[in-house]
């Protein structure tokens, strides 16, 4: 783990501490992923913006964020597709071609 990702979790800790969230243990977060899963929601509860971003971006880099986000159950095609109209063409007899 690298120093970056130790500094954002003592932070958390911290932060989490002085704003009246879940008391959190830094071995545990670090080696269980169901633990840390429980924490980073309990945490994005908080009413501490700063707090929440710093949870979604550890959880981010735990890998416990998906890849991408889950699909809507609302089709976003549209209905009627217009065709694409051909480029205009440029005029090209004349003086200045």
């Amino acid at each position: 783990m690298d120093r970056e990702t130790l500094n954002e979790m003592v932070r958390l800790k911290f932060d989490s501490r002085k704003v009246g969230g879940p008391d959190i243990d830094l071995v545990k977060l670090a080696g269980d992923a169901t633990y840390a899963a429980e924490i980073f929601s309990a945490v994005e509860q908080l009413p501490d913006e700063s707090l929440v971003l710093l949870a979604i971006t550890l959880r981010d880099k735990f890998g416990l964020l998906p890849a991408k986000p889950a699909p809507s159950s609302v089709d976003p095609s549209p209905t009627h597709e217009k065709p694409e109209a051909p480029p205009p063409q440029r005029y090209m007899r004349g003086a200045r071609s």
